[in-house]
């Protein structure tokens, strides 16, 4: 295993740097011209030069050639440097060290409950199947898959607030302020998007366990006197979780998607809305390349300590 681990630790290094390239040709591709947005909220709406937007462009770094443009954006990766935002002029690296510790709480709930309800529910229905508990955790996974966690967070705003003069929406503390308030403000998106990323999981669940209970070696189980209880979490579960496990780990790359939304919903000053409400909003090209880098390494390690965990959950597992 140590020397697939490192081979895998080497390879990071190349998919990285397709992924960078990847992300800064995407960026260039963009609608829009960001010196121009920040040009027409200098002036104001008055009328502006060309000059004075070559200018800008100038200041910004914009009117460089795309191949000197790319070599200090992969010069800086290589040094940790992801680069100066184009609105604020401070180093981006400034803004993510506040907004992702907020966006791994939520994604860190969210997939906490998410796998006890998948795994939980999923068992349950293996174990108790075509009875009205199997058909009651089936139709909460069909709901979970079916329904979109955005359209659900809008509903939990709207409806609590047109019938009963509440709404679910706070000003942010962060958990080192105020743990029980933050708490209070992160449970509801991180249930919802718990429940969207559950459903899979428990699905996957209910059908590799109910595989893995006909298999001979569970009846050789039995037969020797064990108690299910023995059987059931020694041997079967083990065993099941090993298709399930891959699962969990596109669960979290899907979280981080699902936060994007959600963030932007309920307000929360985390890594989904400072992409979307104003990375992609006002151009930010190096703030964007950075979260997007980010996330291309969270989805690198994610595949990689999923890989290695097949060996733990089954000794048969060999790596070369």
């Amino acid at each position: 295993m140590r020397d697939y681990a490192i081979r895998r630790l080497i390879l990071i290094i190349p998919t990285m740097l397709l992924a960078s390239t990847m992300i800064f040709g995407l960026m260039r591709y963009l609608p829009g011209d960001v010196a121009q947005i920040i040009i027409a909220q200098i002036k104001a709406g008055a009328e502006y030069s060309e000059e004075e937007l070559n200018e800008l462009r100038g200041k910004l770094g914009l009117n460089k050639p795309i191949h000197i443009q790319y070599g200090e954006f992969i010069g800086g990766l290589f040094k940790g440097d992801l680069g100066t935002s184009l609105w604020t002029k401070q180093p981006v690296v400034n803004e993510m060290i506040h907004r992702f510790p907020v966006s791994v709480q939520l994604i860190s709930m969210a997939v906490v409950m998410g796998w006890i309800m998948g795994v939980g529910v999923g068992v349950i229905s293996a174990l108790k199947q075509d009875t009205r508990l199997d058909y009651l955790g089936r139709s909460f996974a069909i709901a979970g898959l079916s329904v979109p966690s955005f359209w659900v967070g809008i509903l939990i705003i709207v409806l609590p607030a047109l019938w009963f003069r509440w709404t679910p929406l706070q000003q942010f503390v962060y958990l080192t302020e105020d743990p029980v308030r933050n708490l209070e403000i992160m449970i509801l998106p991180a249930l919802i998007l718990a429940i969207n990323l559950g459903a899979p999981v428990m699905r996957l669940s209910r059908t590799t366990l109910l595989e893995v209970l006909r298999q001979d070696y569970i009846r050789t189980a039995y037969a020797k006197g064990l108690v299910e209880r023995v059987v059931i979490g020694r041997h079967a579960i083990r065993n099941a979780l090993i298709p399930v496990v891959t699962v969990m780990g596109l669960q979290i790359i899907s979280g981080l998607s699902g936060t994007v939304i959600l963030e932007s919903l309920f307000g929360i000053p985390g890594m989904g809305r400072l992409l979307v409400s104003e990375a992609l909003a006002k151009r930010d090209y190096p703030m964007i390349q950075a979260i997007n880098v980010l996330v291309a390494f969270i989805v690198v390690i994610v595949n990689l300590l999923v890989d290695l965990s097949y060996g733990f959950l089954d000794p048969r597992v060999r790596y070369r």
